[in-house]
């Protein structure tokens, strides 16, 4: 069997679960190739040397990313490939169920079959920072999420997610502003100029090559920002302002060590039954993943 994982990724959280992903379905004796989207690369691909393409994407504002999407509707699928959704976000509320509609319509008009669909936990980016021990329970609950996926593809088994209705309204409400949010924000961009290293890091990563050097030797910035948070969350003097949403307080700066992150030692979990407030909604998916892993792995 051979499979495509086809994804795009903002600041790395989908490319790591992408190589987890790649190296469980090798286990299992699948070829498998990666390809990462580029947003300023449209190309067509040749779907037809796969037997399943597995789809990748982190959700923002309760959908797809827009370079996602474009890259999906330019493709020609050849009727009745299989495919898979794995998505991923650092909330797990159903408000996000619905977040893969618009790329689904596109799937099912070429004819790709469409029976797996799973929502990893992985930290913010953004709003605010998430505790390294979060972040291991979260990693070893995707571990077995990812485990149930490869069992489930494996034996053909469907893991289907209905969208109610209320899901798809606040897809539908939310993410339009998305699309353009990042384009009208970026004029509130700025570079703080006493912390600025001059590494330009953040002008070589960007996705969409939204930020330059001008000719006054300052760091500047276009407008076709898609808020993915790569030059503000991996800038190593956090000399990037973002606009309105750091005037929210909604900036995380610095990246998680997920291999130093994956050694700590948990004494106790962090999510109990008793949790409230937003890591709530963690409560019911860890139960899910669960229940689920045990059904399958006793």
């Amino acid at each position: 069997m051979k499979c495509l994982l086809l994804y795009f990724t903002g600041t790395y959280n989908t490319r790591y679960l992408t190589g987890l992903l790649k190296a469980k379905l090798e286990r299992e004796g699948y070829v498998v190739d990666t390809y990462e989207i580029d947003p300023l690369n449209n190309e067509r691909l040749d779907f037809s040397r796969y037997d399943i393409v597995g789809l990748g994407h982190p959700i923002y504002g309760y959908c797809a990313p827009w370079p996602f999407l474009k890259f999906i509707r330019k493709q020609q699928f050849p009727k009745g490939l299989k495919a898979f959704i794995y998505k991923q976000s650092g909330e797990t509320q159903h408000a996000n169920d619905a977040s893969s509609k618009y790329f689904l319509r596109k799937l099912r008009r070429d004819g790709v079959v469409v029976n797996n669909e799973y929502h990893f936990i992985m930290p913010y980016n953004i709003h605010f920072r998430f505790d390294d021990r979060l972040v291991k329970e979260m990693l070893m609950m995707d571990d077995k999420l990812l485990e149930i996926l490869v069992y489930e593809i494996k034996n053909n088994i469907p893991n289907k997610k209905r969208y109610k209705l209320w899901p798809r309204i606040v897809s539908s409400v939310v993410s339009r502003p998305q699309y353009i949010g990042g384009d009208v924000n970026s004029f509130l961009y700025k570079v703080d100029k006493d912390k600025c290293s001059n590494c330009d890091l953040c002008i070589k990563h960007c996705p969409t090559k939204n930020i330059y050097r001008a000719e006054d030797g300052t760091i500047k910035f276009h407008h076709h920002c898609l808020m993915c948070m790569r030059c503000s969350f991996f800038c190593p003097k956090d000399a990037i302002h973002i606009g309105f949403l750091e005037d929210w307080g909604w900036k995380v700066n610095g990246g998680y060590d997920f291999e130093k992150i994956n050694k700590i030692e948990l004494t106790e979990p962090y999510i109990t039954k008793d949790t409230k407030g937003f890591f709530r909604c963690y409560v019911e998916t860890y139960e899910k993943i669960n229940k689920r892993y045990k059904e399958i792995f006793g």
